[in-house]
């Protein structure tokens, strides 16, 4: 394959068609990679977190006295005291008009907002032995009305879960392109509609998240070894909210065994961690395991969209109208912020059909589970399965062959640049070429 001549959408440098080894790929099958879990530093402590069991419940008593006496326990921090060394953040964007969050802690202070939200710290000598010291922890609990369905989440019934915010409606975005109106109107229009779900889920790297701190303070200077995609995004993040300059950061990414974006956010135990190592002037490790993966790392997805679209029956798509709804957890992620995926919903439904009218809402809502935000092809899945599942109904409404009625309307190969009716930017794109391609390579006629 790599002798064969260039195609016409091929260039020089072109993956397509072609087996592209992986430069470390014989230093990581050899088992010469360097993870986090790998590193051993002298004085190194471990840190497991207490973490709620409620999916809202305000935290009326810490007793602690018997895990500050457990076995190899070096320290004990709750929220209250964590607070006093890292201020806490808001996962908003300026861009993203109207978009809210409530300020997120590292340890929760007052209440906890989610099932798994990390609530105390213990660090000790080891990983195992902190985990014995938080079976010791006795926490008092009032537990609170939790704001579940996303359904029902901005119902005047439901309970508000920042009361400071007003409601529980974190962001709303409203377009309108073309005149989706008259197309609906038309009398010669089929019109079909229907609801999608998709359930939230997440990422499951072959290596979970993982951070180990080591603050110095003979010199001032915090060093970090992170499983993460954004070194210099956590290098202002450390800076800025635990009071240092960002010169007196410094965030290494070695190896990282998976990601997918799971490893781009900012999670209050991986801040936390760092916290601790400036407050015990030592090294500090966090490893999370299979559970707290899944109740702590970001979830994606969870969507609830009402669509339709209406057809000529020539054929001719002429418009599509969503409602999309989804659920994000108790906070705005920082600092992408977990409004992005909704509002790339809206951009990119349609996709790459010519349509005369498009009217599109995205409402995304507070929920006490565990935050959502953005990973891997931000919108897209949900944006397509949407747009493709409405082109099969339209084709299914008017008897015609789903392959053709997206022939007929895809965009014209030679029509690029251009933008969609949501105002974003397309060029350089082959879609009738693919669309063809694709039905000669499945031998589309003979399957019919």
């Amino acid at each position: 394959m790599d002798d064969a001549p260039l195609s016409a959408v091929d260039r020089p440098n072109s993956y397509i068609g072609r087996s592209v080894p992986r430069p470390n790929a014989k230093r990581l099958v050899a088992g010469r990679g360097s993870y986090v879990d790998d590193l051993r530093l002298p004085r190194m402590a471990h840190v497991a977190f207490l973490r709620s069991p409620h999916a809202h419940a305000r935290i009326v008593a810490i007793d602690s006295a018997a895990a500050k006496q457990s076995p190899g326990v070096i320290r004990v921090v709750d929220g209250r005291e964590m607070a006093a060394v890292c201020t806490p953040w808001v996962g908003v964007l300026h861009h993203l008009k109207g978009l809210k969050s409530a300020p997120q802690h590292a340890l929760a202070v007052d209440r906890a907002c989610w099932q798994g939200e990390p609530v105390v710290a213990i660090v000790a000598r080891t990983r195992a032995e902190a985990e014995d010291a938080i079976a010791l922890i006795e926490v008092t609990w009032e537990e609170l009305p939790a704001a579940v369905e996303m359904e029902t989440a901005l119902d005047p019934a439901t309970a508000v879960i920042h009361p400071e915010l007003g409601d529980n409606l974190a962001f709303r975005r409203d377009h309108v392109g073309g005149d989706p109106d008259a197309c609906f109107a038309d009398p010669d229009a089929v019109v079909v509609q229907a609801t999608f779900h998709t359930g939230r889920h997440t990422g499951v790297c072959l290596e979970g998240r993982a951070i180990l701190a080591d603050w110095n303070p003979a010199e001032g200077r915090m060093v970090v070894h992170h499983s993460n995609q954004a070194p210099h995004m956590m290098q202002t993040v450390f800076a800025k909210h635990l009071g240092l300059r960002e010169g007196e950061v410094r965030v290494i990414c070695k190896d990282v065994g998976g990601s997918f974006g799971i490893k781009v956010h900012v999670y209050p135990d991986e801040v936390a961690t760092v916290a601790l190592s400036k407050m015990l002037g030592r090294p500090v490790k966090f490893i999370a395991d299979r559970i707290e993966g899944m109740v702590s790392d970001i979830h994606a997805r969870d969507h609830r969209i009402h669509a339709k679209a209406a057809v000529a029956k020539d054929g001719t798509l002429l418009a599509i109208e969503i409602d999309d709804l989804t659920g994000i957890g108790p906070y705005s992620v920082y600092p992408r912020t977990s409004a992005v995926e909704g509002n790339q919903v809206v951009n990119l439904t349609g996709g790459p059909y010519v349509l005369k009218g498009y009217r599109a809402r995205t409402s995304v809502v507070f929920q006490n589970k565990t935050p959502t935000c953005q990973y891997r092809a931000v919108g897209h899945p949900i944006a397509t399965a949407v747009t493709e599942g409405l082109v099969d109904l339209c084709a299914e409404a008017i008897g015609m062959d789903p392959a053709e009625i997206r022939r007929r309307n895809l965009i014209a190969d030679d029509a690029y640049p251009c933008k969609n009716l949501a105002n974003l930017a397309f060029e350089g794109l082959s879609h009738q070429r693919s669309l063809s391609r694709l039905l000669e390579l499945m031998e589309y006629d003979k399957l019919r």
